[in-house]
């Protein structure tokens, strides 16, 4: 009898684990029914509208969770946990600041020098280019003169090239008699007179001027010797050489800079441009800076603490608009909206309040839940001047046209 009472109790004890089972499957693991689409009903039977609902939660209208790029110890906090900031604000900073901050001055002075030699060089070569024009012209003149005494000595002398010789001879001889007697009153002044150092450089340069006309006279009177032509025919060879010389290093001027040269001082302000960009980027990394203004919802930032890099740390939110996130719409009942569609928000914080909300997105990417995919749709609504606060239940009912 105690056998057959423990065999009705044993089957009775599963039966009910069975149910038990079947209750928890359908509440918990069982996928999420698609909202039911009415089926047309048969002629002339009025149908009802198509409603999709889904579930959500309040957002603000933008908000982002921030984080220090690089590792450091938090040197300042400047905004609390509530408070409101401006784009671009500073909300904390890590240590290290002079340190970068040196690094930052450095890279500016070495950019600047390159900067500076590479103009340099540009500059250089046109003033290169100028110079060999010049030494050529000049060349070429010693090169005329020099084949023009040459030609003299080795030609017999023409008798006017004489008389010339000697008129020459005879004006530079007064113009030195004459420099040396304008000069004689002054020759005991002290050496810093102007009027002295004056009338002696004229002196001087009559002086010179007689000797090269008397020089020139003798070698027309007593014709060239093997001597006088040997080195005249040097200095013609010498002259000729010069310019020669000087054409060349014109022709490679006129080519532009050595490429090499060039490559060298462009790679070398290449790199200080590079080197100071990555200066800054450290500063900055430094700082944490509000992308946008809004107000800090989250500040888990301390002084002294050592925060690790891409770790979110503070909430920044713009609380001056609201939007519902939806987390429970299928994807049978996503493929029915699109952005623009009007719908209808109630939230449980405030029971009898109905609010008109527009869809604004719809993700693309889909997650799955409970067996089924679901779409996050995001709706724009405005509360008026409730408290709404972040993360409010939302309900959202979206008529199907």
């Amino acid at each position: 009898m105690m056998s057959r009472t423990r065999y009705i109790l044993g089957i009775i004890l599963v039966v009910l684990l069975v149910v038990l089972g079947y209750w928890g499957y359908q509440n918990y693991l069982a996928p999420l029914p698609p909202t039911p689409t009415p089926q047309p009903s048969s002629a002339g039977a009025e149908t009802a509208p198509l409603v999709v609902s889904a579930e959500g939660q309040v957002v603000p209208v933008n908000y982002v969770r921030l984080g220090f790029d690089v590792a450091g110890t938090v040197e300042e906090v400047f905004v609390k946990k509530g408070e409101n900031v401006h784009a671009g604000q500073v909300i904390a900073r890590l240590k290290n600041r002079e340190q970068v901050e040196a690094a930052i001055t450095a890279a500016k002075l070495e950019l600047l020098s390159a900067q500076q030699a590479l103009d340099a060089l540009y500059k250089n070569a046109e003033v290169n280019e100028a110079q060999s024009l010049k030494a050529i012209a000049d060349l070429r003149d010693a090169v005329r003169d020099a084949q023009r005494r040459l030609n003299n000595l080795l030609s017999p002398a023409e008798q006017t090239d004489i008389e010339q010789a000697r008129a020459n001879v005879a004006i530079a001889r007064e113009k030195t008699k004459k420099a040396r007697e304008d000069y004689e009153p002054y020759a005991k002044k002290p050496e810093d007179n102007l009027v002295r150092a004056t009338l002696l450089s004229k002196k001087a340069q009559a002086e010179e001027e007689y000797e090269a006309a008397v020089r020139h006279l003798n070698n027309l009177l007593s014709g060239a010797n093997e001597i006088d032509a040997a080195q005249a025919e040097a200095e013609l060879a010498l002259a000729q050489a010069q310019l020669a010389l000087a054409q060349t290093n014109y022709g490679e001027l006129e080519n532009g800079i050595d490429p090499d040269t060039l490559a060298l001082a462009q790679a070398r302000l290449e790199n200080a441009t590079a080197q100071l960009a990555a200066a800054r980027a450290a500063a900055d990394n430094l700082e944490l800076r509000a992308p946008f203004a809004g107000t800090l919802v989250v500040n888990d930032l301390k002084v002294g603490q050592y925060v690790l890099p891409g770790t979110p740390l503070v909430i920044l939110a713009d609380l001056s608009g609201w939007q519902v996130e939806t987390t429970d719409l299928a994807e049978v009942d996503v493929a029915l909206l699109q952005p623009g569609m009007s719908a209808k928000i109630t939230l449980d914080a405030f029971p009898g309040k109905e609010f008109s909300g527009v869809i604004r997105l719809i993700d693309m990417l889909g997650q799955e839940r409970r067996g089924d995919m679901t779409y996050t749709v995001t709706l724009d609504f405005d509360p008026g001047d409730l408290p709404v606060r972040w993360g409010m239940t939302a309900y959202v009912d979206i008529p199907i046209p």
